[in-house]
């Protein structure tokens, strides 16, 4: 086995933290995260931001405050409420129905599990409630508009990014033995980003180059999903691999803990989504790139849209440029830029992250407060 530098650290576990989140308290134990059944104060009109899980964490911690502080600043007798479906669509629905009962003007959604979730749209379009679907949308249904970052660019990047050091020689010589993780089997996102990976890897599969020898969707994108994977591939290989390569930095983080778990060292590359513990692992080395996404940006973006929908308007056409179609309509999208950053040999990696807090996405302070990352020359640097 073609092995790389030494790779060190563990999985992040974040449920304590959120479950003193309002965003959660669905998968916390409450029905629908509100605790006044869903009425307005001061008789504003409603809009929901439906979650879809605890991970990615990025919508319990980021997403929803920010879509939350960006629509009540452009309309202040809006008011925001946050429910969480738990990944599971059947609680969406409920959730749907709830809101649409209590008034919603709108709701943001992202799906829960997107090949389930016709019937929030079928919902919601009976009632004449706009849905503005999030990232990973809903499928097969009405939508007023929705907002990604452009996932095939996402799996272009990490696809061409990954070839790069294939052709560096970066896995030695010979055939380069591939473990490949993917998302939710059927998500837009997951097809997608396979597209967008595959456009650049299946020549190189196809010649020989690269041989695949796991690969796994991984349900919900959970980490413990992906760890168990992980496990089960480096067992089926008797650790004959090179190199993984995952869709998200959830997939990273489980993989790099069945790894540490078989105190095996095989590099882990295509994070995306930036969630703590992949910049984390970038400081230590044992994840080799990330996708950045803004996540105020699509937060603002969505908080228009929501606005125009509830004005009756048409969406705003700076912001939606492109349609893509959900399995019943061509749905107007609007398709946000990503930044791929990736560790270098004789670059500092705190330079290579500093980029995920130039873009508001965390703070050094918050990447450094335990973790596997605290004691790395970077915090120590940074935060003391």
């Amino acid at each position: 086995m073609k092995v790389s530098s030494k790779r060190r650290g563990s999985a992040v576990g974040m449920m304590a933290i959120l479950c003193g989140l309002s965003l959660v308290a669905a998968a916390c134990g409450g029905d629908d995260g509100d605790s006044d059944g869903g009425s307005s104060s001061g008789g504003k009109q409603l809009v929901y931001f439906m979650a879809p899980n605890t991970t990615p964490t990025r919508y319990i911690e980021q997403d929803g405050p920010d879509f939350k502080k960006a629509l009540e600043a452009l309309d202040p007798d809006i008011e925001v409420k946050f429910v969480n479906g738990g990944g599971d669509s059947a609680t969406q629905l409920s959730q749907a129905n709830a809101a649409i009962s209590a008034g919603a003007k709108a709701l943001v959604v992202v799906a829960a599990d997107p090949n389930t979730s016709a019937g929030l749209l079928q919902a919601a379009g009976a009632a004449n409630v706009p849905v503005i679907g999030y990232e990973n949308p809903p499928l097969n249904g009405p939508m007023y508009a929705q907002v990604i970052f452009d996932p095939y660019k996402v799996g272009l990047q990490q696809g061409e990014y990954f070839k790069s050091q294939v052709d560096a020689g970066v896995f030695g010589d010979g055939t380069v033995d591939l473990a490949r993780q993917y998302g939710n089997k059927g998500d837009v996102y997951t097809t997608e980003m396979l597209r967008g990976q595959n456009e650049v890897l299946q020549p190189l599969i196809d010649d020989g180059t690269v041989q695949v020898v796991c690969e796994d969707y991984i349900k919900d994108w959970a980490p413990d999903n992906a760890q168990q994977a992980a496990e089960q591939c480096l067992t089926k290989t008797q650790n004959q691999i090179d190199v993984f390569l995952g869709f998200y930095d959830g997939n990273a983080s489980g993989i790099i803990a069945a790894l540490q778990g078989k105190s095996v060292e095989i590099p882990v590359y295509g994070g995306q989504n930036p969630e703590l513990t992949g910049l984390q692992y970038m400081l230590t080395g044992d994840q080799q790139d990330d996708v950045l996404k803004a996540f105020s940006v699509e937060a603002d973006a969505a908080a228009k849209i929501a606005l125009a929908a509830i004005n009756g308007e048409d969406p705003p056409s700076d912001l939606v440029k492109d349609s893509v179609n959900n399995g019943t309509d061509d749905i107007p999208t609007a398709k946000l830029d990503t930044t791929l950053i990736h560790l270098e040999d004789g670059k500092d990696p705190g330079e290579v992250v500093q980029q995920a807090v130039d873009l508001g996405i965390f703070t050094w302070e918050q990447i450094c407060d335990g973790g596997p990352a605290a004691d790395t020359p970077t915090c120590k640097a940074k935060v003391g």
